[in-house]
C-alpha cells in the first residue's frame, strides 16, 4: 500500500466514476483500476461495487473511507503548515454568504482581520440563499459559508456569529405604523394580512412556529427581504413579518416596527464549515479569529 493508492481511492469514492476520478488525478483508467485492484487484494476485501458505468462503496468501502480521509487530510495539513511555517498568511478562501451580512458586518470583519495578518489572503466572496450555500458547501466548493442554523446537517459545524431582529414592517400611513412596538398577539386581533418568509426556507420555519401559536395566517410569502419588503410595498393594508436587514433599505413607505414577544436576536446567523475537511492554515486562521470577533 503507497500514499497513490490512497489518494486515487479517495477520488474515485468521491466521484464513484472511474473515468471522471481518472481524468481529476491525470491518470490513464487503466491505471487507477490497476490501482484500486491491488489495494483490494492487500487488503482482502472488496472496497468498489460496479453498478453500470459508475461505482458504489461496499460496506468495507465505506469503513475504509473514514480512516483514509482522516489520514489524509492530517497528512496534507502537515504538509501545509511546513510549507507555510516561514511565509506570511496567503492563499485563497471561497466563502458562500447570504446578503444580510454584507452591509456591515463583513466588511467589518474584512478589515479587522487584514488588520491582524495583513493583505496576503484572497477571499472570494459567493452570495446565497442558506439552503443552496450548504449545499455547496457540503460539495466543496466553498471552505465556508455564513448562513442560518440548519438542523440534521451531521458533519457540519455551525458557530453564531451575529443575530438579527424580527420586525412587523408597514406602510408608513399604516394605523399600526406610528407605535413603537407591537406584539404578534396584537396583529392577530387586529386580522391585518400578513406577508412572510415560505416555510421551506429556515428562518421561514422559525416564523411559522411563532405565527401558529399567536394564531397568525400569512396571505403570500416570499423568500429573502428584498422580495418581501415589495410585496408588502404594494399591499398598504398588509403587515410583513421580516428580518431587520439591508434588504429592506429600498423600500421609502415602509417602517420596521419592534415587536415586544419576539426576541431581539431571534435569528442567527452563523459560521459554517464542514468538521472533517481539510483545512488550510488561512481557513483555520479565519474560522479562529471569526469565532472571536466581537462586533
Amino acid at each position: 500500500m503507497n500514499l497513490s493508492q490512497l489518494y486515487y481511492f479517495r477520488t474515485l469514492a468521491r466521484l464513484q466514476h472511474y473515468t471522471k476520478a481518472a481524468g481529476e488525478l491525470f491518470i490513464a483508467q487503466s491505471t487507477l483500476s490497476n490501482a484500486m485492484a491491488n489495494l483490494e487484494r492487500e487488503l482482502g476485501v472488496p472496497l468498489f461495487a460496479r453498478k453500470g458505468r459508475t461505482v458504489e462503496l461496499t460496506k468495507y468501502g465505506r469503513e475504509f473511507e473514514a480512516s483514509v480521509i482522516e489520514s489524509l487530510n492530517a497528512l496534507d495539513k502537515g504538509v501545509e503548515r511546513a510549507r507555510e511555517q516561514a511565509e506570511l498568511l496567503t492563499g485563497t478562501i471561497d466563502i458562500g454568504t447570504v446578503y444580510t451580512v454584507q452591509d456591515s458586518y463583513l466588511p467589518a470583519l474584512m478589515r479587522a482581520y487584514r488588520a491582524s495578518y495583513g493583505d496576503g489572503l484572497t477571499v472570494n466572496l459567493f452570495q446565497g440563499l442558506t439552503l443552496p450555500l450548504l449545499e455547496d458547501l457540503e460539495r466543496d466548493r466553498y471552505e465556508l459559508a455564513f448562513a442560518a442554523y440548519v438542523e440534521n446537517r451531521p458533519g457540519m459545524t455551525f458557530v453564531p456569529v451575529l443575530s438579527q431582529s424580527l420586525v412587523a414592517l408597514l406602510h408608513r400611513g399604516h394605523p399600526l405604523a406610528s407605535r413603537e412596538e407591537l406584539s404578534l398577539n396584537e396583529l392577530a386581533s387586529c386580522e391585518c394580512p400578513i406577508i412572510t418568509y415560505r416555510t421551506e426556507t429556515p428562518i421561514g420555519a422559525e416564523v411559522a412556529r411563532l405565527m401558529e401559536e399567536a394564531g397568525l395566517k400569512a396571505i403570500a410569502y416570499a423568500d429573502d427581504e428584498i422580495s418581501l419588503g415589495a410585496l408588502v410595498d404594494s399591499e398598504s393594508g398588509s403587515v410583513g413579518l421580516a428580518l431587520d436587514t439591508l434588504g429592506l433599505a429600498p423600500f421609502g413607505n415602509l417602517v420596521a416596527v419592534p415587536l415586544s414577544d419576539v426576541p431581539r436576536d431571534f435569528h442567527p446567523i452563523c459560521l459554517v464549515y464542514k468538521e472533517r475537511a481539510f483545512k488550510t492554515r488561512a481557513v483555520e486562521t479565519f474560522i479562529e479569529f471569526t469565532t472571536g470577533f466581537k462586533w
